[in-house]
């Protein structure tokens, strides 16, 4: 009997280029010598990624998932049966995770439009496996290295932003972040920064209240909680101090104000993890990819990124 974590793979929209990254990613050498894969979703669709991308599927499971037929995919556009194929995917995997027939869960990109057209509320991965888990909070962090970026708020427009940015979600945030940081990723005492909500970090209330009313007194409870954590700082300046490793991770109050620096620094090495589940879970950090969809050129990096760090943190 083989040593080595199962780690379940969803295999994503069908649509998109998560069956070419999947298919490239779990038949690498790389992958197989450090984990058992087992892939979820449709079986004759992996199976023709796999031949697009000349993979050997070299006896991986296959949870087949009930979908689309390759014939009736339609690559490139949003489909409520393969978002219902995606759904389903990800059930099923968080599934096996929650009663232990697998270590970890990586799940290949969906698109949000294609959920919600097969009948789901949520708007993306982090509040369903929130809520398939049982999990009380769940955080988005990014990592690269030693570079992490953790959201406040996550798939909202940004009008709402700033009534979504409260003492209580800024404490939630960077109290799951310490907890997991700690416990996860064997970090002692990590160090934290927290990013202000307005320019300058509202220059003492001339751009904006939030940061004296919300996030300033949410970085003082976390202090008195024992957190080593700074701010609110202004955002245009924190990510260098970021990446020159003066903290562990930076607290952004929203998607792209953390998100566009990350990305720019990180695209092709970055990896998506959940914080706060009774599980492990990652994915790459990009989407879709609908204009390059089966083409067999999609770069699979990341993805091989989400598996490693995957394997790193059931370990």
């Amino acid at each position: 009997m083989s040593d080595k974590p199962k780690i379940a793979v969803t295999l994503g929209d069908p649509c998109g280029i998560s069956p070419e990254i999947v298919a490239k990613v779990v038949s690498s050498e790389e992958t197989r010598r450090i984990c058992e894969p087992v892939v979820f979703g449709g079986e004759e669709i992996f199976s023709k990624a796999c031949e697009l991308v000349s993979a050997r599927k070299n006896g991986i499971e296959v949870v087949d998932c009930e979908g689309p037929s390759f014939d009736d995919l339609h690559p490139g556009e949003i489909d409520s049966e393969a978002g219902r194929q995606s759904l389903l995917a990800i059930e099923k995997a968080v599934e096996y995770a929650n009663s232990g027939r697998v270590d970890a869960v990586v799940t290949a990109p969906i698109n949000k439009k294609a959920i919600q057209l097969a009948g789901s509320p949520y708007p993306g991965h982090t509040e369903m496996l929130r809520d398939l888990t049982g999990a009380e909070n769940a955080v988005m962090m990014f990592e690269s290295g030693d570079f992490r970026v953790a959201l406040v708020t996550v798939h909202c427009a940004l009008k709402d932003v700033p009534s979504l940015v409260t003492e209580d979600s800024v404490f939630n945030t960077v109290s799951v972040c310490a907890s997991a940081l700690e416990d996860r990723f064997g970090i002692e005492s990590p160090k934290f920064v927290v990013c202000g909500l307005n320019p300058h970090a509202g220059e003492n209330g001339e751009f904006g209240s939030e940061e004296i009313e919300h996030i300033a007194p949410a970085v003082v409870r976390a202090s008195a909680a024992g957190v080593d954590i700074s701010g609110p700082l202004p955002a245009d300046s924190v990510f260098y101090g970021a990446v020159e490793g003066r903290w562990d991770a930076v607290i952004a109050m929203y998607h792209d104000q953390g998100l566009a620096p990350f990305k720019m620094l990180s695209f092709y090495r970055g990896v998506n993890i959940t914080l706060g589940l009774p599980i492990v879970r990652t994915s790459p950090d990009h989407g879709t990819a609908f204009d390059i969809a089966w083409s067999g050129v999609a770069d699979p990096r990341s993805m091989q990124e989400a598996v490693k760090t995957a394997v790193r943190l059931v370990r």
